[in-house]
């Protein structure tokens, strides 16, 4: 029933340097990191957690997001092991990445005298993050469901510096993940609230 892909989040190791969530610690962008361990995390009636990431990156382009210090998907992994617990004997939550792609698009410069003396918006990044949490019964079948979904966009100057355009792509990623998190937290309370001790 689950994707060969699906991972033990009790065995997940998440390959990055900074992991997102909505705190950043410390101030330094070079070593930050946006966590929701300082958040409550939810005590849920299942004996497992899975990670089901559907969502592969091409790792070309015009995608990106493989180039961020922390991916979206990266970042909602971090999501669920800070805000998720099984402490139940039956039943399977499997939290599924469905998209956290983020594509590059090419901006029309000015041209003639203005374009020389103007730096113009040369690129726009946007970026799409769903991730659905799924409460399983012991026969596969779904007993409840949350979907989340956040799209952002933002532009950046042609004569940007690499550290600032890092920086541009962690608040996309970071503003993604305050989307998810509210819209689950939302979905929680109304569908899953019979899984939450």
């Amino acid at each position: 029933m689950l994707s060969r892909r699906a991972f033990v989040l009790s065995g997940l190791a998440v390959a990055a340097t900074a992991m997102a969530g909505c705190k950043t610690v410390p101030t330094t962008y070079e070593h930050a990191q946006l966590t929701y361990a300082h958040l409550s995390a939810y005590q849920l009636l299942v004996r497992d957690i899975i990670v089901d990431q559907v969502y592969v990156s091409p790792s070309q382009s015009p995608n990106i997001e493989h180039l961020f210090d922390v991916s979206p998907a990266q970042a909602s992994m971090q999501w669920a092991r800070d805000r998720l617990q099984a402490e139940g004997n039956q039943n399977v939550l499997n939290f599924v990445i469905r998209d956290a792609a983020v594509i590059e698009s090419k901006l029309e410069k000015q041209k003639g005298l203005t374009g020389l003396f103007t730096y113009d918006q040369s690129e726009r990044y946007n970026g799409v993050l769903e991730v659905e949490l799924q409460v399983l019964n012991d026969q596969g079948f779904k007993e409840a469901s949350v979907l989340a979904r956040a799209e952002r966009s933002v532009t950046v100057a042609e004569n940007i510096k690499l550290r600032e355009r890092e920086k541009v792509w962690f608040k996309l990623t970071e503003d993604l993940m305050i989307e998810i998190d509210r819209q689950l937290q939302q979905g929680i309370a109304k569908h899953l609230n019979r899984f939450v001790m």
